[in-house]
């Protein structure tokens, strides 16, 4: 080892200056020898990584606010995590989209919400794409992540991960909101003319694809290296959960002693502002308008299927309550749990009432945004497959039930 017999030594400052590569070459457990160790000046952040907790290790050069000592996923449990998610999500959504695709679906009169159901499917698909994306890199990088973290945020893998992930979020959320106003159309306003038809539900749809494609290009084409969207975070989101410094104010240090004397200079984050407007206008406004669209259609609809299922016998009239309330508590308490906390979490931090840490981001890309995605193939489609089975097997009902109650 190359300290060995400096077990006394409590200062160290290892600066390379200014002919540095951007490789790192230090060995695990490199730093061992030195136990009395109690301050560091490096100028490679990474550096520090290498140290024990209890050593003060200062870097001299600028660096991410999110970088962190360890893995791309920080624990067994959200390893684990990222690939049943993922695989969940690919595999039930690929069988979706086979299933709604086949020519008796997209030939009954129920069109509009197997296309849009199709689409849902193909949009939540990319997210089990993207979570298998960063699980596959986890593993190949493993424990030495930190020592190309700032290589793997800057580069396209990370940025066609961030724009899958992007892009199915809010493809996702968006056609959502159309399946909702589908069914909101057809029961509370069940005789009226404005109804979605083939034509204008794929002009619709393929308006969505086309806008949310613009949207997550953009962070790409319009980056530049401060402000790189993807490069936010090592899960290759930009969520609005930190802030920037506005700028550093630099202190001179050094260590002085008789037969050395070294001066440097140390930059010191002042003040901060919203790392990427862009995220904050896109998760805390746009998608919060949007839950919100979702949360009243469906209390709307379930007023109205209470007030209507009336005139029905009143054991059905039970029954289909009970059915409802539950499958309208499970969309929108999906919807809840993907995107409140991260727009509670952004409202908080963009205020500066809290300060995120690092950590959030993989809980946020492991258990948070991929709700909906590894959730809406069961919900929309599989549920739908196993109650239709069993009402085959029931007698017909003696009572014809009202348009305004089908099932939702």
């Amino acid at each position: 080892m190359a300290f060995n017999g400096l077990g006394t030594l409590q200062t160290m400052v290892l600066i390379q200056g200014e002919e540095r590569s951007g490789g790192l070459n230090v060995e695990i457990g490199g730093f061992d020898g030195l136990t009395s160790l109690e301050l560091a000046y490096v100028d490679d952040h990474r550096i520090c990584c290498f140290f024990i907790k209890t050593v003060d290790c200062t870097s001299l050069e600028k660096q991410s606010p999110l970088f962190s000592c360890g893995e791309l996923m920080q624990n067994t449990f959200l390893r684990v995590s990222m690939w049943l998610l993922g695989t969940s999500a690919v595999f039930g959504n690929f069988f979706v989209f086979i299933w709604r695709l086949s020519e008796r679906n997209l030939k009954r009169e129920h069109f509009v919400q197997s296309f849009l159901v199709m689409n849902l499917a193909i949009s939540d698909c990319m997210m089990g794409i993207y979570m298998l994306i960063l699980a596959g890199y986890d593993l190949y990088f493993g424990k030495l992540y930190f020592q190309v973290a700032d290589v793997w945020r800057g580069s396209l893998m990370c940025k066609f991960a961030g724009f899958l992930s992007l892009l199915s979020s809010e493809a996702s959320v968006c056609l959502l909101v159309l399946i909702t106003l589908d069914r909101l159309f057809g029961i509370v306003f069940p005789f009226s003319r404005l109804r979605l038809g083939r034509l204008s539900v794929k002009i619709i749809v393929c308006i969505i694809w086309v806008t949310m494609a613009i949207l997550s290009l953009a962070p790409i084409l319009l980056t530049d290296i401060t402000t790189d969207f993807y490069g936010l975070s090592d899960v290759c989101i930009g969520l609005p959960l930190i802030t920037q410094p506005t700028n550093y104010v630099i202190h001179q240090g050094g260590i002085q002693s008789s037969l050395t004397s070294h001066q440097f200079s140390i930059p010191v984050p002042q003040d901060s502002k919203p790392a990427w407007y862009f995220s904050i206008v896109l998760f805390l406004g746009l998608n919060l308008a949007l839950f919100l669209i979702i949360m009243v259609c469906y209390i709307a609809m379930f007023i109205q299927v209470k007030v209507s299922s009336k005139t029905v016998h009143r054991n059905t009239e039970r029954k289909d309550e009970i059915k409802m309330a539950i499958k309208m508590a499970i969309i929108v308490g999906t919807d809840f749990l993907c995107w409140m906390p991260i727009i509670i979490m952004g409202i908080l931090s963009q205020t500066g009432a809290v300060v995120i840490p690092v950590s959030v981001y993989a809980w946020s890309a492991v258990l948070i945004l991929p709700i909906n995605s590894s959730i809406n193939p069961y919900l929309y489609t599989i549920s739908t497959l196993f109650t239709s089975k069993n009402s085959k097997k029931r007698p017909p009902p003696t009572t014809k039930k009202t348009p305004l109650t089908r099932s939702i």
